[in-house]
C-alpha cells in the first residue's frame, strides 16, 4: 500500500499524533518512515531591539533537531527503516519538496488548533498541501 511515508515532526502534541500514525502505518505496510523537521523561516520580522542579539532561527533549529533526535530514539526498536531530515523554509513547500524528492506515497501532519488570527497570519499547512502535495495526505488529530 505505502512504501515511503513522510511525517512532519516538531515534537508538539499534534506532531506526536502524526508520528504514532506514521509508525503504525510503516509497520503495517513494511514502509520506510521519514521524519521531517522544519525550521519555518517565513515567520514574522522581529525587531532586534526586542530580543537583543539572539539568533532565533538557530534556537528554533536546535529545538527541531532535538525533537527529531528524540523521535528517532523512540522509533529505534520498532523495526521500521527510518530516515531523518531537517529543512529551513516554508513548511508547505518543504514538505511537498521532500515528498517529491523521496518519492513518498504518503505525508502525515498533525492538526493543530490554531485560532483564527494565527491561521490568517501563518496560513494553514494542511490547506496548502492539498494543493501542492505530490502524494496522499493524512492529517492526524490524535
Amino acid at each position: 500500500m505505502y512504501n515511503k511515508i513522510l511525517v512532519a515532526y516538531d515534537g508538539s502534541e499534534f506532531s506526536n499524533a502524526a508520528l504514532h500514525h506514521g509508525r503504525d502505518l510503516a509497520q503495517l505496510c513494511g514502509a520506510e518512515l521519514h521524519l521531517l523537521g522544519i525550521v519555518a523561516t517565513k515567520a514574522y520580522v522581529i525587531s532586534p531591539e526586542v530580543f537583543g542579539a539572539v539568533d532565533l532561527w538557530a534556537l528554533e533549529r536546535a529545538e527541531v533537531e532535538h525533537a527529531i533526535e528524540r523521535a528517532a530514539i523512540l522509533l529505534s526498536d520498532t523495526g521500521v527503516e527510518l530516515g531523518t531530515h531537517i529543512r529551513e523554509g516554508n513548511p508547505v513547500e518543504e514538505i511537498a519538496n521532500c515528498c517529491a524528492e523521496l518519492d513518498a506515497d504518503l505525508a502525515i501532519i498533525g492538526h493543530s488548533d490554531k485560532g483564527l488570527l494565527a491561521r490568517w497570519l501563518e496560513g494553514s499547512v494542511g490547506a496548502g498541501l492539498v494543493k501542492d502535495l505530490p502524494c496522499n495526505l493524512l492529517i492526524a488529530t490524535r
